[in-house]
């Protein structure tokens, strides 16, 4: 369950960078090529800050949901050992105790 967890956290991740360069090579490329045609410059006027705002929500979801699912991943690598009870000072369920030692 964890390993499909960790899998699913990584393809998360590695989608929304996709996704989010790919829009933000477009959404530069419509803007530039929009003001190469139209040699407005009152279009860069209204526009510049409807660009900025998706683009730093593009650079947000791009670089901050990898960083989230790395931190996810991160975690329940950690936590999942002592989940599972794989823990080194555990002896394993069939050991039979002597005194202080264990015997298999």
């Amino acid at each position: 369950m964890p390993d499909t967890i960790v899998s699913w956290l990584d393809g998360v991740g590695s989608t929304a960078f996709t996704l989010s360069a790919v829009a933000f090579v477009a959404l530069n490329v419509v803007a530039i090529a929009a003001v190469f045609m139209t040699r407005d410059s009152g279009l860069v006027n209204r526009w510049t800050t409807h660009f900025l705002a998706a683009n730093l929500l593009l650079l947000g979801t791009g670089l901050g949901l990898p960083l989230a699912a790395l931190a996810a991943r991160t975690v329940i690598t950690a936590v999942t050992p002592s989940f599972l009870g794989k823990s080194a000072d555990v002896p394993p369920a069939n050991a039979e105790f002597e005194g202080s030692r264990v015997t298999r």
